[in-house]
């Protein structure tokens, strides 16, 4: 009985270290907070669904070419003020 608690604990653990690697890299709040003084309402600010995540519009893909120009780890959303939409969209 004991090894079979021990494997579903392992198991467990297992699925949930493996759950948390593998999703995608999403914005978050603290990104949302820093992009209000650039105008930022919601997470469509950059992505294309309200909840953020997943796809992105042209802005967050434009911070994310960014992130591979600056070989930065991380997008840095203080770099929206260098951020110029094309025309005839927002």
């Amino acid at each position: 009985m004991k090894q079979v608690s021990l494997f579903l604990a392992v198991l467990f653990l297992a699925t949930f270290v493996i759950a948390s690697l593998s999703k995608p890299s999403m914005a978050f709040p603290p990104f949302l907070v820093k992009s209000k003084k650039f105008g930022a309402k919601d997470c469509t600010f950059c992505h294309v669904k309200k909840e953020g995540g997943g796809v992105m519009n042209a802005r967050g893909k434009w911070l994310m070419t960014e992130k591979t120009k600056r070989n930065a780890d991380a997008v840095d959303p203080e770099w929206l003020a260098s951020y110029k939409a094309a025309k005839g969209k927002k």
